[in-house]
């Protein structure tokens, strides 16, 4: 498939994901946001998942919230 037909056939999704900020590159920390929603949910800190996160995934834990953040935003669709 050349990238011209990936582009074409993921047009409005992409379009979509332009139009809110949101980079393909953010898949890389779906994994750490189910974590840390399934950790939350289990009645953890914050303060103390993103500490293990941090050490897990090797990531300042100002980054784990910022994506975290990020990742809660709501996308507008049209």
């Amino acid at each position: 498939m050349k990238v011209y037909e990936v582009l074409a056939s993921s047009r409005f999704l992409l379009a979509t994901m332009n139009r809110n900020g949101v980079s393909a590159d953010d898949i890389m920390y779906l994994d750490m946001f189910y974590e840390y929603r399934d950790m939350l949910a289990e009645g953890r800190k914050d303060a103390e998942i993103r500490d293990f996160l941090s050490n897990k995934y090797k990531l300042s834990s100002s980054t784990i919230k910022r994506v975290m953040k990020h990742l809660n935003e709501e996308c507008v669709i049209y």
